[in-house]
């Protein structure tokens, strides 16, 4: 159906080819948000958090070359989702502030 479909083989991709893109992909992801407070900028929360909404929305963007999605609606849906989960993760650590 997907080879039909989409035009895509049927074999599955390199495990360990998709283990290392993974790992990658989450070390340099994950440390743009924390650039500013490694480098000591003033209003770092703020910077951090556009920082991580523009890095959602990026995503998003990249996913759209293996989706039927437009670039733009397929960065907004992936921004929504991760702001919101970061807003709630935030929100809860905030109830466990001592």
């Amino acid at each position: 159906m997907i080879e039909g479909e989409y035009g895509l083989g049927g074999a599955g991709p390199d495990p360990m080819r998709a283990m290392m893109a993974t790992f990658v992909t989450l070390l340099v992801a994950g440390m743009i948000p924390l650039m500013p407070f490694l480098f000591g900028l003033p209003d770092a929360f703020r910077l951090s958090s556009l920082l991580t909404l523009a890095v959602f929305f990026g995503i998003g963007a990249m996913k759209s070359r293996w989706s039927l999605a437009p670039w733009w609606r397929s960065g907004l849906e992936t921004l929504l989702i991760g702001g919101t989960a970061a807003a709630i993760v935030f929100g809860v650590g905030t109830l466990f502030h001592a």
